[in-house]
């Protein structure tokens, strides 16, 4: 799934994946986007283990699932 932040431009990919048999949420930025990461590094993309804190990441970070006309 696509998000978009409107105010700053900036894009992810919010998909969930499979690692080690688990599921996990990942985050990935499209383009120039960094993803904030655990200690405020910049990084391209990042992992959570639990859907509730990926959501919360994405709504403290102001993104919205992008809409088409």
């Amino acid at each position: 799934m696509k998000l978009v932040n409107k105010t700053t431009g900036e894009a992810v990919y919010y998909n969930i994946v499979r690692k080690n048999n688990k599921d996990c949420w990942l985050v990935q930025g499209i383009g120039d986007t960094v993803v904030i990461g655990r200690d405020r590094q910049k990084k391209k993309s990042r992992i959570f283990t639990q859907e509730a804190q990926a959501e919360r990441y994405l709504d403290r970070h102001g993104f919205e699932t992008e809409t088409y006309k």
